[in-house]
């Protein structure tokens, strides 16, 4: 029971740090999305060159980006209040996930240090990370929608998040299935956490039964 908890735990600190992790490398590279623009005919869809698509967006990574303090601008596409408002919300979450997984790393670091997890939690903890891209992932593949509206439901306030292409233009070059990539993108952190987590925990019982 002891080790279970601990693994348990250990797996929601792992999942913090894994996915700010990943949010970081999206929002600091720009990837999937350089790559979505030509992928999903953004540019075709919203009518705009790539090069506009590619500077509004960076506008919406900026001010999304940790702690920055620029208001929510756009260099050409229209945005309501509403948008205001959403955005808001998002870089609140954004900036709340990046605290705690500050935390979560910190954590995670002086356990190390100190070898206190026992290779029996540190397994368990690999089957919750690895459990969690698991399903997510069969999620977003079997309806991506009803997760992505689900996930908007459960976060952010109302239909703040619902928006108008004449009111909000900027919608037009964030199609959903960029936000399933950015998530997928996300997940394989999480694979990635939990495979090490496996091996390290499995690594010792297997050297005992050769």
């Amino acid at each position: 029971m002891k080790n279970i908890l601990a693994g348990t735990l250990l797996a929601i600190l792992v999942l913090l740090f894994t996915t700010a992790l990943g949010l970081a490398v999206i929002q600091l590279t720009d990837f999937p999305y350089i790559l979505d623009v030509g992928l999903l005919n953004i540019s075709e869809n919203s009518g705009l060159p790539d090069g506009e698509i590619i500077e509004n967006y960076k506008a919406i990574m900026d001010y999304l980006s940790p702690f920055s303090e620029k208001a929510f601008e756009l260099p050409s596409l229209a945005h309501s209040a509403r948008a205001d408002f959403h955005f808001a919300e998002v870089k609140a979450l954004f900036n709340n996930l990046y605290i705690s997984a500050a935390a979560a790393a910190l954590l995670l670091a002086i356990l190390a240090a100190m070898k206190t997890v026992s290779k029996r939690a540190l397994r368990i903890s690999g089957a919750v990370t690895l459990a969690v891209p698991s399903v997510i992932t069969a999620a977003a593949l079997i309806n991506f929608d009803v997760s992505f509206n689900l996930f908007h439901e459960v976060f952010f306030n109302g239909e703040s998040w619902l928006f108008s292409s004449q009111t909000d233009s900027f919608i037009t070059i964030l199609p959903s299935t960029f936000f399933m990539h950015c998530g997928l993108f996300i997940a394989l952190f999480w694979l990635t956490a939990a495979i090490l987590q496996l091996i390290i925990g499995y690594s010792d019982v297997k050297s005992r039964n050769a």
